[in-house]
């Protein structure tokens, strides 16, 4: 019997390398990244004081495509397509070959990447190819989307399949090391900025991005963050729901639980991307990003309250709320002042914010109890 052939997989990386072969050869021929700006400015002044919104956005690296360098990219993309090609033409050593499309997915940034979709889809695309003859919906990034998602089955399973720790624990380490480069590079980078001059100037209208070995070692250190947030948060749900709510569960549940509702962190890695000047380049961009991820972090941590736990979905809202300021208060206060991790965080531990922490504090135990969080009548 012939093997299925990975239409999942060729379809990513087809998309993925067409969108790069057309960001590339713009760049390759331009000699310049596609770059969008929401006005034309002529100086690092005109940006830094402007009164009215000012962004950018920039696909591909000017520093790495001067000269041939420009052409020596458009190998990667074009290699893409060849090799879909011949993996669904010739559905053999998945493995190899995917593990080598994903390489050439990444290596196709500096051209743009086909405006950032086509590289990730090429990426997704190659790994695809390396879990196969497995369907999407069961590889390792499938199972991220679903997530992402909030697909209730999808957790609903999570929890109660235990040979699933091992992909939880890949996933929190994999989100964390992307949001970590995200976090990263936006810190240096602003910091750059703020210094002024012709840095500044490269950043804010032409597009670089400079980096150096910190940046490596910052998105390093947060996957240890990210393990040391996910332990913490699957004890805090634990323990409401087992010790307060009164209910059976064991810990690894809320291990695998929590580990795939943290997947909407990723968006974090998007920080360096975009660069807008409200105020000083420093806080309005990645605090829009910190709060969408987070909204859509409870959403899936709530999804996932409910299926380990069994109980209807005010009551995990409750279970979710107590059990998420008692991580605030540990994570917060205490271990992200103690590490000082660099990149793009919240410090509650200055005393002008104790105040609003115990008032928060308080209505989070009123809607608690409301949702019946201390109640020992089970609720369906």
């Amino acid at each position: 019997m012939d093997e299925a052939k990975p239409r999942s997989g060729l379809i990513l990386s087809l998309i993925g390398s067409i969108l790069t072969i057309f960001n590339g050869a713009y760049v390759a021929i331009t000699k310049r990244p596609i770059i969008i700006l929401t006005s034309e400015v002529k100086s690092l002044d005109e940006i830094m004081n402007s009164k009215n919104f000012w962004g950018r956005i920039s696909f591909g690296a000017p520093g790495l495509i001067g000269g041939f360098w420009a052409w020596f990219w458009m190998i990667f993309p074009i290699l893409m397509t060849i090799l879909t090609v011949i993996i669904y033409s010739k559905p053999r050593r998945y493995r190899t070959f995917g593990i080598i499309l994903s390489i050439c997915a990444a290596l196709s940034l500096p051209i743009g990447g086909g405006f950032y979709i086509g590289s990730i889809l090429g990426f997704i695309g190659g790994l695809t190819y390396y879990e196969s003859p497995k369907p999407f919906s069961e590889t390792f990034f499938g199972k991220i989307f679903k997530a992402a998602r909030v697909e209730s089955k999808f957790f609903a399973r999570i929890c109660e399949e235990p040979r699933e720790l091992n992909t939880a624990a890949l996933t929190v380490i994999f989100i964390g090391f992307l949001s970590g480069i995200g976090n990263g590079l936006y810190a240096y980078n602003a910091d750059l900025i703020r210094k002024g001059g012709t840095i500044a100037f490269q950043i804010l209208y032409d597009g670089h991005i400079f980096w150096n070995e910190i940046v490596l070692f910052s998105a390093i250190s947060i996957v240890g963050m990210m393990m040391i947030k996910w332990l913490i948060l699957s004890i805090c749900i634990y323990w409401v729901g087992v010790k307060l709510v009164g209910l059976t569960s064991t810990y690894d549940k809320p291990l695998r639980g929590v580990a795939f509702a943290l997947v909407p962190e990723v968006i974090m890695f998007f920080m360096p991307l975009i660069f807008a000047n409200e105020p000083a380049l420093t806080f309005n961009w990645p605090m829009t990003l910190y709060v969408i991820s987070r909204a859509w972090v409870f959403i899936c941590l709530l999804i996932a309250i409910r299926q380990m736990f069994e109980f209807s979905l005010t009551r995990a809202f409750g279970v979710a709320l107590l059990g998420g300021a008692m991580y605030w208060i540990i994570y917060h206060m205490f271990i992200v002042p103690t590490l000082n991790v660099p990149g793009f965080r919240i410090n509650l531990s200055m005393p002008d914010s104790s105040i609003a922490l115990l008032t928060i504090i308080g209505f989070i135990s009123l809607i608690a109890t409301a949702t019946g969080v201390f109640s020992r009548k089970q609720i369906t």
